[in-house]
Parts: structure tokens; sequence; C-alpha cells
């Protein structure tokens, strides 16, 4: 019960801190009217986003085979699976919004 109630917050905190990512570069894009600055910024920042995206299916990769090497299965119920990917999906979309706040003040 305690670990369902773990999980919800950790799926609450990320999902707003998603929606407010969004929300922050569509503010920011309105209001550099999308010029060459702007275009740079984006451009960094998904540049990270990348990376953090290769990572991730590096560092799953790596799980995987490690895991075929494993003597006994280990399971790991699908609902739980499911929100640890959501949380890695939205995390890329708050990495990009700390990339694109740290930019814009080094910029």
């Amino acid at each position: 019960m305690i670990e369902q109630v773990g999980l919800v917050i950790i799926l609450l905190t990320i999902m707003g801190s998603y929606l407010y990512a969004t929300h922050r570069i569509a503010k920011l894009q309105k209001n550099y009217h999308n010029d060459e600055r702007w275009q740079l910024l984006k451009l960094r920042a998904g540049n990270v986003t990348k990376i953090y995206y290769e990572s991730l299916i590096i560092i799953i990769a790596v799980l995987t085979v490690i895991l075929l090497w494993v003597p006994t299965p280990i399971m790991i119920p699908l609902d739980r699976m499911l929100a640890i990917g959501m949380v890695i999906i939205m995390g890329g979309q708050v990495v990009e919004c700390f990339v694109i706040a740290r930019l814009d003040k080094t910029m």
C-alpha cells in the first residue's frame, strides 16, 4: 500500500512538472517570436534531450543483457513498469525545460 502511494505521488509530481515544462517552453517560444536565439536554444536543448534518451536506451540494453544471465527470473508488475516508463518519457521534457532555462541565462 505504501509503495502504491509513493508511486502515485511520484507520478503526480512528474505530471505536474511535465505540464509546467510544456507551458514554460510555449511561453518562452511566444516571447522570443521564434527568432534566431530561440532556434539556437531549442537546438542545444534538443541535443541534451537526445543524449538523455540515448543514455536511457544504453542503460536498458545493459540491464536486458544482465537479466539474461541471472539464473532466476525477476518478475515486475506491468503497471509498475508502465508507470516507470511514463516517468522516464515525461522526464525528457522536464530535462529540456531545465536546459532551456540554463541556456537562456548563459546566452
